[in-house]
């Protein structure tokens, strides 16, 4: 009997991707670097033409309009400069992806050219073999087979993009390369992005629409997007975070070329110097967001840059940065932080992001996880006339409208692949947090409150959107702040319309509470305990892991405050003895401690 054994073709080798992504970046750089210039000069040509009062007459109006429509045409040189800048930047970056899977396709075509020659090995060595072996030989001709189909579509694939990624280059560069060009409103504006952002839906049809047409779009026209409107789809609500990520790393990459250009010139206005200090802030925490590494692995999730806007809020700023994939996790914790929180605190804020990423991975059942630092509204912070807004809801209130709808445009981004969020609120972050689940519907799974002076417009737990079981509330029984919610019968909000809500760690309010108290305490009433709800080994990072991971009913409960109305408060937790070294980095499994 003969047996045919079919064993597939070899791979033909496939060219690695051209270029050099690094000296892509230094042209990139030094394309930026020229428009900042050539902005400063027009800045420069506009002022001279303004403030003419040692010249007077019909020359020096003539010489002011000259000068004027001079600066103005330059001013929109820089604007295409910085737009071809931004797609080298694309390109750089995209190259570099393309290169690395050229590695992994050229690993794979190694392996697979071995295991044929051991294949074919065997075959042209067989004989006398049972049908048995010929079954064997064949099964082995069958997986090789469709081994060798995903490989040359990867090839495939590789080619193809890396065709587009030469050609989206190609356009950036012959749509400016002329002075008529490149002083239009559109220089380094590719026909695909003029094409696709003209179908952009407008805000008001909401985050569902916005990812309909970005899923409509090719990669080509994505990426041509991302080079030439990055302000309108950084802080669009329902584009996938890796688009909203590449378009705000332009931008503050833009702003930090800029300004410590003029910084350095010593040309650098009043009113910038604010926006740097938020955008060197902003550059700070993605730096350890992107550097942090899981202790005790080599896995490094990774940062996205999910908002940026420096000049927001009088100066104050908004940004958005998450450790982990906000894309695929099935994990999403949102932390919004307090008072006296604005853009420069943003590094310290990833870094509790980190941490509770930590916790969430080595105290979960290991799904995947990301947890973003979420600064989008005006906290009260900063000076003391600020200070003197605490008791007053009006910016929890605009915090919470603001919070819901950042979190539908997670929903939204996510419709075919839901995950599991939590909203954690911090101090007065927890109280915009109350207004986002009782009058926004706040689209979560569970909320945890840690160091609330009060829940805002809610009576109870059950107000929230996501039911009472899912209101998890963490009280440092030593937190001043946490002090300042209502309790009982004679609470001042009810008679006095003053404070920020009832206290939600108290029997009244009835959400699940869950040991928060520190090791390091204070024997008193402190403001030192408001700020140790990450603190790593924690017992209250350990619960907020056990909730972001889904799995609230774990928590190590507390018990929960009471007013017996003859006497002030009682707080049963305060006579406790803090837990130490509360299981997180350390073990893999559930961690519960008594």
């Amino acid at each position: 009997m003969t047996t045919t054994i079919d064993i597939p073709a070899v791979i033909e080798p496939v060219d690695r991707p051209e270029g050099d992504p690094g000296g892509a970046e230094s042209l990139a750089t030094s394309l930026l670097n020229g428009a900042v210039r050539l902005a400063e000069f027009c800045e420069e040509a506009e002022s001279l033409a303004q403030s003419r009062w040692y010249w007077q007459g019909k020359a020096a109006d003539a010489y002011g309009e000259h000068a004027k429509r001079f600066a103005e045409a330059h001013l929109t040189m820089s604007d295409t400069l910085k737009r071809v800048a931004r797609g080298v930047d694309v390109f750089a970056d995209r190259l570099r992806a393309l290169q690395s899977e050229h590695t992994d396709i050229t690993g794979d075509m190694r392996v697979y050219a071995r295991d044929r020659a051991d294949l074919l090995s065997d075959v042209n060595d067989a004989s006398d073999v049972t049908e048995g072996e010929i079954a064997v030989l064949q099964e082995r001709a069958r997986i090789l087979s469709a081994r060798r189909t995903a490989i040359t579509g990867d090839i495939s694939e590789l080619i193809a993009r890396t065709a587009e990624n030469e050609e989206f280059l190609v356009q950036l560069f012959t749509g400016a390369d002329t002075a008529s060009e490149a002083q239009s409103a559109t220089g380094g504006v590719s026909a695909l992005a003029l094409s696709a952002i003209a179908s952009k839906p407008r805000v008001s049809a909401g985050p569902e629409a916005m990812n309909a047409w970005w899923r409509g779009l090719s990669a080509a026209e994505q990426d041509a997007l991302i080079t030439a409107y990055p302000d309108r789809l950084g802080s669009a609500d329902g584009l996938p975070a890796s688009a909203r990520d590449a378009a705000n790393r332009l931008l503050l990459e833009a702003d930090l070329a800029d300004l410590e250009m003029k910084e350095h010139e010593g040309t650098l206005a009043p009113e910038e110097k604010q926006k740097l200090a938020n955008a060197r802030a902003a550059r700070e925490a993605l730096d350890i967001a992107d550097g942090y590494v899981l202790p005790g692995t080599n896995d490094r999730p990774g940062g996205q840059l999910w908002l940026y806007d420096p000049e927001a809020f009088d100066g104050d700023g908004r940004v958005a940065i998450a450790v982990g994939d906000l894309d695929t996790a099935d994990d999403v914790s949102v932390q919004i932080p307090g008072i006296r929180t604005g853009m420069v605190g943003a590094p310290g804020g990833v870094d509790d992001a980190t941490r509770l990423y930590e916790s969430a991975r080595y105290n979960g059942d290991g799904s995947s996880v990301a947890t973003m630092f979420w600064l989008g509204y005006n906290t009260p912070a900063g000076d003391l006339i600020e200070w003197g807004q605490v008791p007053s809801e009006n910016r929890a209130a605009d915090g919470g409208e603001r919070l819901a709808a950042a979190v539908d445009g997670l929903r939204a981004s996510r419709a075919d692949d839901p995950a599991h969020m939590t909203a954690i609120g911090h101090s007065y972050g927890s109280t915009a947090t109350s207004y986002a689940a009782t009058e926004h519907d706040l689209a979560v799974d569970d909320v945890a409150l840690i160091g609330s002076p009060g829940a805002g417009p809610a009576d109870h737990a059950s107000d929230f959107s996501v039911g009472a079981d899912h209101v998890y509330d963490g009280r440092n029984s030593r937190d001043f702040v946490a002090l300042l919610g209502d309790e009982g019968w004679a609470r001042k909000d009810r008679f006095f319309d003053v404070g920020l809500g009832i206290d939600p760690s108290s029997e009244d309010f009835g959400a699940q509470r869950f040991e928060a108290e520190s090791t390091d305490r204070g024997s008193g009433a402190n403001l030192d305990d408001h700020v140790r709800y990450y603190d790593r080994d924690s017992e209250s990072l350990y619960n907020l892991g056990r909730i972001v991971d889904g799995h609230g009913e774990d928590i190590n409960d507390a018990s929960l405050t009471y007013d017996p109305w003859w006497w002030d408060p009682i707080d049963p937790e305060w006579d406790r003895d803090p837990t130490e070294n509360v299981p997180s980095r350390s073990d893999t499994g559930r961690g519960d401690h008594e």
